[in-house]
């Protein structure tokens, strides 16, 4: 499945503080943003079924970033004004699917498998260069981990947790974050060859399957199930 979107818009900001004369102190800031996405979604199921379990899947490319409390420039005042530092943001990509109502998760490996996590950026999935960025970031050796997690901790920052697989899926949602790094989506590419890439496995228990004496063995369907989602933005 492959979809495109693309937007042109302009992102701007203007504070008039008074000072008490006829002269306002203001100061204003435009950038033009554009905009280019396309998705792309490989599903594959293993096991005697013809399906995959999953009936949704999204992925979403976040960025936070930081505060820029300098205001020691000429003419610069720091009165009600909040602003960003172009550099440092942590970038992550956000995956969001539901499973049909009658899978659960499975206790044995988790839900998702986070040696199983893996993503990476480039033109082709095969040049990707694919990392397992959950075993990285959950083991220390996750490049700029501290200046990385003092950027999710910022007070305007969504409050995102990485590589937490979901202990529990009562309405069969599931969003998990994949940690990237520090500027890691480099500079759009009007040729759409700056892609990120995620592969992963959802590993999941067919409830209704698991509730009968059924044997996989005997040509019976098996109630341990296990997809492989491969996606691209």
């Amino acid at each position: 499945v492959g979809v495109e979107h693309t937007v042109d818009t302009f992102l701007g900001l203007i504070n008039l503080s008074p000072t008490g004369s006829k002269v306002l102190d203001t100061f204003a800031t435009q950038t033009r943003i554009h905009l280019e996405k396309t998705d792309i979604f490989t599903v594959s199921t293993h096991g005697v079924n013809a399906y995959t379990f999953l009936e949704y899947v999204n992925l979403r490319l976040v960025a936070i970033y930081n505060e820029d409390a300098d205001f020691s420039g000429v003419n610069e005042s720091d009165v009600r004004t909040l602003r960003t530092n172009s550099s440092g943001a942590a970038h992550y990509v956000q995956v969001t699917f539901t499973v049909g109502p009658q899978y659960d998760i499975n206790e044995n490996s988790g839900l998702i498998p986070l040696d199983s996590v893996r993503a990476g950026k480039g033109t082709f999935f095969s040049q990707g260069g694919l990392v397992h960025k959950c075993m990285d970031y959950t083991d220390g050796s996750f490049a700029d981990v501290a200046a990385f997690n003092a950027s999710l901790l910022q007070p305007c920052a969504p409050g995102a947790s990485m590589c937490v697989s979901p202990a529990s899926i009562p309405d069969q949602f599931v969003v998990f974050n994949i940690p990237l790094g520090l500027d890691y989506f480099g500079d759009a590419a009007n040729d759409l060859s700056n892609n990120i890439f995620v592969d992963m496995v959802i590993s999941a228990v067919d409830t209704v399957a698991r509730g009968k004496a059924t044997n996989p063995n005997a040509g019976n369907p098996p109630w341990q199930m296990k997809t492989t989602l491969t996606a691209s933005i």
